[in-house]
């Protein structure tokens, strides 16, 4: 039995559409030193990631991504590099003053022809990403916004991939089943994994910045280079789908 035409599109937004021109724990590291603190980009990269582990989802009321939760997770990984007490408000705004500006971000270079290229077709577009309630705002001022038909923040949903309901919210804007929408984004778990589970199609991009392990091809995940690869999937409704979800 033929499988429904693709008419909804959900692209993850970091490492997908775009990436940070230096490394996110550069930056912290240098703003770490700004106030006060150490300079040390290896320590505070082992300090980010034990706090991604460790903070609970929830924070106080403020759910991951948010920028308070972010406040929480700023203190920690200052104070873990020496920032003293009273620097740690402004080197948080500092910090959320770099990541809410466009310059710290590039486009990838397929990325603007990709999109134009959507907009010929009949497709309900959207980003849907783990990021802070910021993003529609980052998207507007990235050139983004005008290609799509919605930026979902998981921050301002309170639901971040791979939860089933992140991928419902994006169904729910979009106005379409499962079984017409296709999700692409560059993490296993999170993207393909989450997409798969909420019983929508998916496709990896792998730009060489994820850690974990790529999904090997034999499991029928369509693996991309670029974004312009998924043209033809979205014209021929190929792309993996977990066919045991509802």
């Amino acid at each position: 039995m033929a499988r429904p035409p693709i008419k909804a599109l959900f692209l993850d937004a970091g490492n997908t559409l775009f990436t940070e021109r230096v490394p996110r724990v550069l930056m912290y590291s240098c703003i770490a030193h700004e106030f006060g603190g150490h300079d040390h980009p290896e320590e505070m990269g082992e300090s980010m990631s034990m706090a991604f582990r460790e903070l609970p989802q929830s924070i106080g009321g403020n759910f991951r991504f948010s920028l308070e939760w972010f406040r929480h997770f700023n203190s920690r990984v200052l104070t873990e590099n020496n920032v003293p007490a009273t620097q740690l408000d402004k080197a948080h705004e500092r910090i959320v003053e770099v990541f809410e500006d466009p310059q710290t971000y590039t486009l990838f270079e397929e990325v603007p022809d990709f999109l134009r290229e959507l907009a010929a077709m009949d497709l309900q577009v959207g980003i849907l990403s783990n990021w802070s309630e910021r993003l529609p705002l980052l998207c507007e001022k990235l050139g983004l916004s005008q290609h799509v038909q919605f930026v979902i923040a998981s921050a301002d949903i309170r639901a971040e991939k791979p939860d089933r309901s992140a991928f419902e919210r994006a169904l729910f804007r979009a106005g379409v089943p499962a079984s017409e929408a296709i999700h692409i984004g560059d993490h296993p778990s999170r993207d393909v994994n989450g997409a798969l589970n909420a019983g929508l199609r998916v496709a990896l991009i792998s730009r060489g910045s994820v850690a974990e392990p790529a999904v090997p091809p034999a499991d029928g995940i369509p693996i991309l280079q670029s974004l312009e690869e998924a043209l033809p999937l979205l014209t021929t409704g190929s792309g993996q789908a977990n066919h045991q979800s509802s």
